[in-house]
């Protein structure tokens, strides 16, 4: 069970290990794509691609699945509901072409996160680090590529879901399925 101030400890802790891991992933996803990996563990993930579609800034999800089995991945057919909302494909290996990834990326970002003490990662903008779940809330944080300023600080703190840290961290607090929408340790005293 993870809480927020164990996140803002392990920020503070793991600064150069977060560093180099948001650096590698953005070495390892190639341009245009965006990739969300979370690792339930070192075999097991979920993961999401989304790819470009033709020259335009719009993508579209080429990849999308729940505890993906990496080292004995059996592809199935697709749904009729997954191939509206799934992806264009079940493919790992076709993923792992376009991505240029094989065993070797999934272990060494394994190892990465796990030098961060954190679970997942997306490439998102900014890109957005998996910390861990307090009950089922997700616990994150957006690692902006510069320092916020003032008023980005406060568009980014909502009193609920998202909290400028510091400098250009942001936690983020994404509700489970059933309870509270809002963290009350997100609501600034005013």
């Amino acid at each position: 069970m993870s809480s927020i101030e164990g996140m803002k400890n392990n920020i503070d802790e793991k600064s150069n290990e977060i560093a180099d891991l948001k650096n590698y992933f953005s070495d390892i996803v190639p341009e245009n794509y965006t990739v969300r990996i979370q690792y339930n563990s070192l075999n097991n993930i979920d993961l999401f691609v989304y790819e470009p579609i033709g020259d335009s800034t719009k993508r579209e999800q080429f990849f999308g699945q729940w505890d993906v089995d990496i080292d004995n991945y059996i592809e199935t057919p697709q749904t009729e509901y997954e191939k509206n909302y799934g992806g264009k494909t079940k493919s790992l290996e076709l993923v792992k072409n376009k991505l240029n990834w094989n065993r070797e990326t999934f272990s060494n970002l394994y190892d990465k996160l796990e030098k961060a003490n954190c679970i997942g990662i997306s490439n998102r903008n900014p890109v957005e680090i998996e910390y861990g779940f307090s009950g089922m809330a997700l616990l994150s944080f957006s690692v902006f590529d510069e320092n916020l300023t003032a008023e980005q600080q406060e568009e980014y703190s909502d009193d609920c879901m998202s909290m400028f840290y510091k400098e250009n961290i942001v936690l983020n607090y994404g509700s489970g399925a059933t309870g509270s929408l809002c963290t009350p340790e997100f609501k600034r005293k005013k």
